[in-house]
């Protein structure tokens, strides 16, 4: 079994063993009488929802996660309740909800760090850059003593403005202070790419994995994988770019679809049609959802009888990675 399945197998324990303490806490309410020994558990019961309740989230059961944060008493959990509802019914798509809710937490609680973190987020999720970045600024002003979350994500929102004279000193600034971190690196390879440096790109990618093969978490290491393939892909590194689009795949083949765009990409690239339709066409079929696949694979079957003798329009695979490399970095 490989770190990042054990990492993996971890998680989903802890959040078994939650569920597990929250059933035996709520049956031990039950058969308690003493006020004193049933106000204790009361509390306890609580801090396991909330616990409970973002583990939940983080696995995309948001009803779920939405009914326990529901449930917490607003004159004690207030701040923390308005937060997970939130969040749920953001990620559920219940945007306008969302917000209205919010604005009674800020009502309440002003200063409060995660909610303007959280309104920021729904601005991102309705494509309001400007709001999003106005959010942040908002909350690093009642960001705790570690605002490295605030400074990555007001990063994040300039690079979506196209502001990267602003957002880069403030990456290069979290890869110093947070050198076990390679979402910074990774992030610094995505922007140079942006801004036409591939060579650039590719050191900062290289030193990212180098870090994230310390602790393999998934969703950081398919960022890397992706943005290796494409900075391989502008170099014109074939050779490569096969490499690590194979292993990206077969370290995580349930994982994501953007590591199918890498393989598609690079055969492509190569000139092999067949098994580019062949690859997208798995890909299509374990993530049904994914438009931007389909859209991939019908491009190329397009192409597979075009009238140029064979010849292929440039770069069509590297198009696709390059309009999707910031699409991975969703925050959560």
């Amino acid at each position: 079994m490989g770190k990042e399945e054990t990492i993996a197998n971890s998680s989903y324990t802890e959040l078994k063993t939650l569920k597990k303490e929250y059933l035996n806490a709520n049956r031990a309410l039950s058969r308690v009488k003493s006020r004193t020994r049933r106000r204790e558990l009361k509390e306890y019961i609580n801090d396991l929802k909330i616990e409970l309740g973002w583990t939940l989230l983080d696995y995309g059961k948001y009803e779920q996660g939405f009914a326990l944060f529901k449930s917490l008493p607003w004159m004690d959990y207030g701040e923390v309740k308005c937060n997970g509802m939130t969040r749920a019914l953001t990620e559920m798509g219940h945007c306008d909800e969302a917000r209205k809710l919010l604005e009674e937490g800020l009502r309440s609680f002003p200063k409060s760090y995660a909610l303007w973190v959280a309104k920021g987020a729904i601005c991102d999720s309705l494509g309001d850059t400007f709001g999003l970045l106005e959010c942040i600024e908002t909350s690093l002003r009642f960001a705790p003593e570690d605002n490295s979350a605030g400074l990555y994500n007001k990063a994040l929102a300039l690079i979506k403005l196209g502001c990267y004279g602003d957002a880069l000193p403030i990456i290069d600034e979290l890869i110093e202070r947070y050198p076990d971190d390679p979402r910074h690196l990774a992030e610094r390879g995505s922007c140079a790419l942006d801004m036409g440096y591939p060579q650039e790109a590719l050191q900062y990618f290289q030193n990212a994995m180098e870090v994230w093969q310390q602790n393999p978490i998934v969703f950081p290491g398919i960022c890397i994988y992706t943005g290796l393939c494409t900075a391989y892909l502008q170099l014109g590194m074939k050779k490569e770019t096969m490499e690590i689009s194979l292993e990206g795949l077969k370290r995580f083949p349930d994982e994501d679809p953007v590591l199918y765009h890498n393989v598609g990409a690079t055969f492509y690239e190569m000139g092999w049609r067949n098994e580019c339709i062949e690859i997208l066409k798995r890909g299509a079929k374990k993530f049904p959802k994914d438009e931007e696949l389909k859209d991939f694979l019908k491009d190329v079957e397009d192409n597979m009888d075009d009238p140029d003798d064979g010849e292929k329009p440039p770069l069509l695979g590297l198009l696709f990675l390059m309009a999707l490399i910031h699409k991975k970095w969703k925050r959560k």
